[in-house]
């Protein structure tokens, strides 16, 4: 089953995800335990919001980066300002919120593929 890491601290948000994903999914709450989480979990793709609590989205992904060159990390904001950051710093792409599910599970699809 596809691991995908969620990191939001929208906690209505989280509950969202687990209600309509269909994967395995690991969930942070803020940027540090999304760190911890990937390196203890390896997941097939890492769904990064860009403004998070201890350490924001755009550090996280350098630091999984560091970690894991090739990590498949996609940044989700409501912040359109803050996209072009996160593909400069390795995202794969970036969606905006709201967003359709069927948008998610598609970019989870695309690059959850080993």
């Amino acid at each position: 089953m596809v691991k995908v890491l969620i990191a939001e601290d929208y906690l209505e948000l989280l509950d969202f995800y687990k209600i309509s994903l269909g994967y395995e999914l690991i969930l942070a709450k803020d940027g540090e335990e999304a760190l911890e989480m990937y390196k203890k979990h390896n997941p097939d793709i890492a769904l990064m919001d860009l403004k998070l609590p201890k350490k924001d989205g755009l550090e996280v992904i350098k630091e999984i980066l560091n970690y894991d060159p090739d990590a498949r990390i996609v940044a989700i904001t409501a912040y359109g300002y803050l996209g072009p950051k996160a593909l400069e710093v390795g995202a794969k792409e970036v969606i905006r919120k709201p967003f359709k599910i069927s948008e998610l599970n598609e970019l989870i699809n695309k690059y959850s593929k080993k």
